[in-house]
Formats: structure tokens, C-alpha cells, sequence
């Protein structure tokens, strides 16, 4: 099993029901990849689907490409934050 560190920003904060952050489990096989991790917050939050489609995901403070999510590895207390595209003047 690995823990993580979930953040929300933006309208994936509203899909998250309001929540910055937390701590989630990704339980199984392992190594748990990232795709895993972005997973197990859709399976918690349904609503984040949609938010995900144009979210950009970062692991440790560095942005994955959707097409390196299946071989990016989360270890135990990483931070998977989910950045949403955000527009402000």
C-alpha cells in the first residue's frame, strides 16, 4: 500500500467537495504508478472526471505528460497535486 498526498487547486478543489488536500491510499500491486494514484482520486470524487480532462498533474512539484503517468512511480508520502487551467486578470 502507498499513501499520498492529494491537492486540490481550483475547480478540482469544488470536485474534491472543498477540500485542499489530503491523504489517500492506493492499495495492490505494486509499484503504484501515477495513473494509480489519478485513479483512486476519480474512484473518492466522481466529479473529478471532467476536471481531469484538461487538469495537468504534478508529482513532487514537477508536471507528468498524460503519456507518463502509466511508468511514473508514487512512493510512500509523495504529493500528487491536480492544476486545473485557471484564467484571472
Amino acid at each position: 500500500m502507498v499513501e499520498f498526498k492529494a491537492l486540490y487547486f481550483a475547480s478540482a478543489r469544488d470536485a474534491a467537495l472543498g477540500k485542499q488536500s489530503e491523504i489517500l491510499q492506493v492499495a495492490g500491486k505494486q509499484p503504484v504508478t501515477l495513473a494509480a494514484a489519478v485513479e483512486c482520486i476519480k474512484a473518492t470524487y466522481p466529479k473529478m472526471e471532467p476536471v481531469l480532462t484538461s487538469a495537468m498533474v504534478a508529482l513532487n512539484e514537477t508536471y507528468c505528460d498524460q503519456d507518463d503517468m502509466a511508468s511514473t512511480e508514487v512512493k510512500d508520502r509523495d504529493t500528487v497535486a491536480i492544476i486545473p487551467p485557471v484564467s484571472g486578470g
